[in-house]
């Protein structure tokens, strides 16, 4: 099972109280407790009846969340966000940098490190540094993670999804209470 919602952030509604809705919604899940690890990556509480991982990503205007039978990770960026990116990337190897050429292609790499960081239920602080993408594989502390990166299309937005089932195919629905 692969879906990933979107919707539009509304004002005073938390993302938890978001998760709640489409969980009840979409997945017939009746008081759906939603916990958090120590790094903050939300799951379901006592989930054995239905294994469900989902994450969660927001943008200034938008909320993604991705859900999976298998561990997720998601991340979105406005194509349009002004970023610059030419400090970020001195970080990144001599491999990484000569794969981006475009501000596009920054992002790709950005939210496909971002997504992993999210599947690996890690913080950025601290896995960042370790992860590589290249060659559309993510690499942590120079070893291949067993998951893909896949690139749904979704307007103006770049989206990345990290998991060990290809999420290419997969369409980005309006969540609609």
């Amino acid at each position: 099972m692969k879906k990933i919602f979107y919707l539009k952030k509304v004002d005073g509604v938390s993302t938890r109280e978001t998760l709640k809705k489409i969980l009840s919604s979409k997945f017939f899940l009746s008081s759906p407790e939603i916990i958090t690890s120590e790094n903050g990556k939300p799951y379901l509480k006592n989930n054995s009846e239905l294994p469900l991982h989902f994450s969660v990503s927001h943008t200034n205007e938008l909320l993604f969340v991705a859900f999976s039978d298998k561990n997720v990770g998601i991340d979105a960026e406005k194509s349009s966000r002004k970023v610059e990116y030419a400090p970020i990337i001195k970080k990144f190897s001599e491999t990484e940098r000569a794969q981006i050429s475009s501000k596009v292609d920054f992002l790709q790499n950005w939210t496909a490190k971002e997504s992993a960081v999210k599947w690996l239920g890690g913080t950025l602080g601290r896995d960042l540094a370790h992860l590589q993408f290249v060659d559309e594989q993510i690499y942590y502390k120079s070893l291949p993670l067993p998951l893909r990166i896949s690139f749904p299309v979704f307007q103006e937005h770049v989206v990345a999804v990290c998991s060990e089932e290809d999420f290419a195919d997969v369409q980005i629905e309006p969540f609609i209470e």
